[in-house]
């Protein structure tokens, strides 16, 4: 007698407590996964915004070669002569002309096409000039930006009439300085315990600067730009590895609105001569609404970033560095000066 073993083959498969337990552990990994993600992307995106500091330091440089050392500088003699701020912010003839030292810069950074599309002796809001002054220049802006390439200007007319024209914008400014004066000091100084009175005054909000001031406080202006005309390569007597040319700058807004206010304005126009110059002052990053950056004036915005921890710098000699919010603040005080003879341990 034979018996014939009959067995039917089992179906293999996962269970719903197998299931649940892959598709936690895969949630882990992404979890685990994301922030290293997260990090590489910013990391990237902090390096393209510290080479177009670099690009910008090497058209200062390069400007300053073919014009017998003199660096690129802001126009604006007609307002510095007494004249009204109103709606200058290039080549208005009416007004003897203003323009910003990124302007100036334009043939040294990529934007040649752009430089010699402008009709210098047109007026500002003749359609050619708009046209080129509306354009978004990618070396202009910080990958870690998310705001607008370009910003409405009329959003700002409290301060310049910009008659609600789009602008091109800039995350970089070159530096005034360490300024005490009225140039962007939008609220009191706080009183820094490792401050000599002779490099911050504890409490004082600045001087008014209104029309016609500025070329009295062209004295004051102690980094490698001026509000108005130029430096040369030999003004910088602490040696252009220890001065700061040009710095991130994301023209955040504060004054009286509460919590700040991200969003640009017409102070970011990389046309506007106020819009590409900045004080090194003010704490980095700084949003304390007891001396924040903005005061509901243009001019009120600092060396600031949405990286985490710092923002960016470019050196009169080219070199890029990143600097964190937490640095010394007589080592920043030494870093925007560009003669004071600061030993300056970086």
């Amino acid at each position: 007698m034979s018996f014939k073993m009959s067995h039917r083959g089992r179906k293999s498969g996962f269970t719903l407590v197998e299931l649940l337990v892959v598709i936690a552990i895969i949630g882990v990994l992404v979890g685990l996964l994301l922030p290293a993600v997260q990090a590489a992307r910013e990391a990237a995106r902090r390096n393209a915004c510290s080479n177009n500091l670099k690009q910008i330091g090497l058209s200062i440089a390069n400007y300053a070669d073919r014009s017998e050392e003199k660096m690129p500088f802001n126009k604006d003699q007609a307002m510095c002569n007494g004249g009204n701020d109103t709606g200058r912010f290039m080549f208005q003839l009416s007004n003897d002309g203003a323009w910003s030292w990124i302007v100036a810069a334009l043939p040294f950074m990529e934007g040649s096409d752009i430089y010699n599309a402008f009709d210098f002796k047109a007026d500002a809001y003749s359609g050619t000039n708009l046209i080129q002054a509306a354009r978004p220049l990618k070396n202009l802006l910080c990958p870690s930006n998310s705001s607008m390439t370009a910003v409405r200007t009329g959003q700002a007319a409290s301060y310049f009439n910009w008659n609600g024209y789009t602008m091109g914008g800039t995350d970089y400014v070159g530096s005034l300085g360490h300024v005490n004066s009225g140039w962007k000091d939008c609220g009191a100084i706080p009183t820094f315990p490792d401050a000599p009175l002779n490099r911050f005054v504890p409490g004082s909000a600045g001087t008014p600067w209104v029309n016609g001031e500025c070329m009295l406080e062209q004295v004051n202006y102690n980094g490698v730009f001026k509000q108005v005309g130029p430096r040369r390569l030999g003004d910088i007597l602490d040696g252009t590895s220890n001065s700061i040319a040009a710095f991130e700058d994301m023209h955040w807004r504060g004054g009286n609105q509460t919590p700040f206010d991200y969003n640009v304005t017409a102070d970011s126009a990389w046309v506007n001569p106020n819009a590409t110059v900045g004080n090194l002052r003010n704490l980095m990053n700084n949003r304390n609404p007891a001396w924040q950056q903005g005061a509901g004036d243009q001019r009120c915005h600092g060396w600031s970033s949405n990286h985490t921890g710092g923002a960016s710098a470019v050196k009169a000699d080219g070199s890029v560095q990143f600097f964190s919010e937490s640095m010394d603040h007589i080592v920043r005080y030494g870093l925007a000066t560009i003669k004071g003879g600061e030993q300056v341990n970086q």
